[in-house]
């Protein structure tokens, strides 16, 4: 929230902004910045209302959806939904989780286990996939070269560590995981244990899926 505020501040009162103006304007938005500031600080559920916030009315289970989605859109994977449906269930019950969640999906393209994160991400989100919270990354497109391996693992850890501060029910699906340097996963394991924080983050809220190559889908769930 107090992002947005300054935002919001920032673009009213940037110079090229305030360069144009006369004198009055400039006092009337000076004025609309300070009540935009106090409303929004007073009243931060009404901006909820309007702006994706990390809150029930944008981040909530929807068991009823997940279960007639798995059932009406994943065919021939009957155990993959047992296991998802009480695994993401389980995780959302439990006021205080132990670790995040987290889903290993294995499978040939066309087994469904990228429908499958859709699914969850869908109910879950009421953006779904374009949730500001759901944070993808395909192996081969935003990891592609060896040689920039440290590199990679510094700005994944930022990018994790920064998203979950913001939200604690942040979701990070990596696909590919079957073509992913070995060090880059290794600085991804962290998050996934029993740390009642790291560096002053808790991550026990936070949802993990891998997507990985396999002639049979198989799930994984560790929580």
């Amino acid at each position: 929230m107090k992002v947005m505020v300054r935002a919001v501040l920032f673009m009213l009162l940037s110079t090229p902004f305030l360069a144009a103006m006369e004198p009055i304007s400039m006092g009337i938005a000076v004025g609309v910045a300070t009540a935009l500031t106090g409303l929004f600080t007073t009243f931060p559920r009404l901006y909820c209302k309007f702006q994706e916030c990390c809150e029930d009315e944008w981040v909530k289970l929807n068991l009823t959806g997940l279960k007639m989605d798995l059932d009406n859109k994943l065919f021939g994977q009957h155990i993959a939904k047992q296991v998802v449906l009480k695994a993401v269930n389980g995780f959302f019950t439990n006021p205080n989780p132990k670790k995040p969640l987290a889903l290993s999906l294995h499978g040939w393209t066309g087994t469904g286990k990228n429908l499958i994160s859709k699914i969850i991400a869908e109910n879950i989100y009421t953006k779904g996939l374009q949730s500001a919270y759901v944070h993808q990354f395909i192996s081969t497109l935003h990891f592609p070269h060896p040689e920039y391996l440290s590199q990679y693992k510094e700005q994944l850890q930022k990018w994790i560590r920064g998203n979950v501060s913001m939200c604690d029910r942040s979701m990070f699906i990596f696909d590919e995981m079957d073509k992913m340097q070995a060090g880059l996963i290794d600085a991804i394991k962290p998050y996934l244990e029993y740390y009642d924080n790291i560096d002053g983050v808790v991550y026990r809220k936070a949802i993990f899926i891998f997507l990985r190559a396999k002639i049979e889908i198989k799930i994984e769930s560790r929580r």
